[in-house]
């Protein structure tokens, strides 16, 4: 799938020029412009760039070329067709382009087809959701460290981390990534009033891009988690055996993840009542008796406590059943 906004145009431009200004082609002009008449001869280019071509009823120096250029962006900028696989505009990457998600305003109802080879799978696992509070994006694979996966048709994916992990953060301050391999488990670090936060995606991924912007406006990763947001892009590793199924290998989908989602929103409630809030001078609770937890939980807490609640909830290498066995024995 490519980006609606992608369009293509058959361009002319000078060889000899110095400066080689693309200028679409017009069908209706063509025969009224010198390049494409016998009057060639008398450009000023032509005659220094002359090396004994006569005769020809049009500029050997003139020439076409198939461009793709962005119909939503403020400025026209062509792009040679040949480098045209090197941008996100002809894949599904597009989706996590700010123009795209300036202009499109695209459905966020709309319903994903499943992963190829995937069972078991109903309609209803791939539409977008709200559980207490929190959106659900259709057809993401979510892992237990509250990290998102978005696996493309083409095997791209994107990384980010979900709705749960922004309303817990409220606001992150800095964004650091990890440099690794190319082919490793994507790490960030998220500062939050002065603590350094590690994220780890469990699994191995051939990162490709990173959102780099993110530095500069560090409010995305919360504010726009499932678009704007987006931490990494990447495929599957080229040494995996497995396919697309080793990304995507102890994450969950669907029903499963909006039940998973549903506990953790419970125990997080839990946890602030028993584990923090029980440390506050003279008995003062975040959060109402019985009620959940509140967005930005971390922003109220000292150094401790949020080391505490992210490693008993996003811990990097957690697994699912070991976090939740681990919090019910708590």
């Amino acid at each position: 799938m490519i980006c609606p906004f992608l369009k293509e145009a058959q361009v002319r431009f000078c060889r000899a020029a110095t400066f080689k200004k693309m200028i679409p082609r017009s069908l209706e002009h063509t025969a009224s412009e010198r390049c494409s008449s016998p009057a060639w001869v008398n450009c000023p280019i032509a005659q220094q760039q002359h090396t004994g071509v006569t005769g020809q009823s049009s500029c050997p120096f003139l020439q076409e070329s198939l461009v793709q250029y962005c119909a939503a962006a403020p400025s026209t900028k062509f792009i040679p067709y040949s480098e045209s696989l090197l941008s996100r505009c002809g894949t599904e990457s597009h989706r996590y382009c700010e123009l795209y998600l300036d202009f499109a305003n695209p459905d966020s109802s709309k319903t994903l087809t499943a992963t190829p080879g995937e069972k078991n799978v109903s309609e209803d696992d791939l539409q977008d959701c709200v559980v207490d509070g929190i959106r659900m994006p259709a057809g993401l694979y979510y892992s237990a460290n509250h990290m998102w996966l978005d696996l493309g048709e083409a095997g791209r994916c994107h990384l980010g981390i979900d709705g749960f992990l922004a309303k817990v953060l409220g606001r992150v301050d800095t964004i650091s990534f990890v440099d690794g391999k190319d082919i490793n488990r994507p790490t960030v670090v998220l500062t939050v009033r002065g603590v350094d936060l590690h994220l780890v995606f469990p699994n191995r991924v051939h990162v490709i891009n990173k959102n780099t912007s993110l530095r500069a406006a560090p409010a995305r990763v919360t504010s726009d988690p499932y678009t704007l947001g987006w931490l990494f892009e990447g495929c599957e590793p080229t040494s995996s055996l497995g396919g697309p199924t080793e990304l995507c290998a102890g994450l969950m989908r669907g029903r499963e993840a909006r039940e998973w989602m549903h506990q953790e929103s419970q125990h997080l409630s839990e946890f602030v009542h028993e584990r923090v809030t029980h440390s506050m001078p003279n008995g003062e609770r975040l959060v109402m008796d019985g009620g959940a937890f509140s967005c930005g939980v971390v922003q109220h807490l000292d150094r401790d406590e949020v080391l505490d609640l992210f490693s008993n909830f996003f811990s990097p290498y957690a697994t699912c059943l070991s976090a939740q066995a681990g919090r019910k024995t708590q």
